[in-house]
């Protein structure tokens, strides 16, 4: 069985766009095979409070995300997008991300052919890692 941990990123920025140099970030991790992107969904809360949802192949442009790719789609899901739904003010925009980290999965494939295995995996949450490291 191959071992491809999926995860879930949700952006958030002012407005109606995605900043340019966050696309271009996202689009340097890929370039260098760490990352591949699996689903992309775009949510913007209008002035009015109305939510607009935007799959990835009807509005990657509008959204500034022209000329990046995804591998295969539709792994965003509802309870994702009303995680953001809940969240998102008028006037802000946010992208949800699902990707995987294509460095475990070329990693895991060694162990495994190797005769090992990944006996764990495990996400820390950020401020965790960083109060740890910090002697917090």
């Amino acid at each position: 069985m191959r071992f491809r941990p999926v995860e879930v990123l949700i952006l958030t920025f002012p407005g109606e766009r995605v900043d340019p140099l966050a696309v271009e970030a996202l689009r340097g991790v890929v370039d260098m095979g760490d990352v591949t992107l699996l689903d992309i969904v775009f949510a913007a809360r209008e002035a009015n409070g109305d939510l607009r949802v935007v799959e990835f192949a009807e509005g990657a442009d509008a959204f500034g995300f022209g000329g990046v790719e995804i591998a295969e789609g539709e792994l965003v899901n509802d309870e994702d997008i009303a995680v953001v739904a809940d969240a998102l003010p008028p006037g802000n925009s946010a992208v949800l991300i699902a990707y995987e980290n294509t460095w475990v999965r070329r990693v895991s494939e060694a162990v495994r052919d190797s005769g090992g295995q990944v006996a764990l995996h495990v996400l820390i949450p950020s401020e965790a890692a960083d109060d740890a490291l910090r002697g917090n």
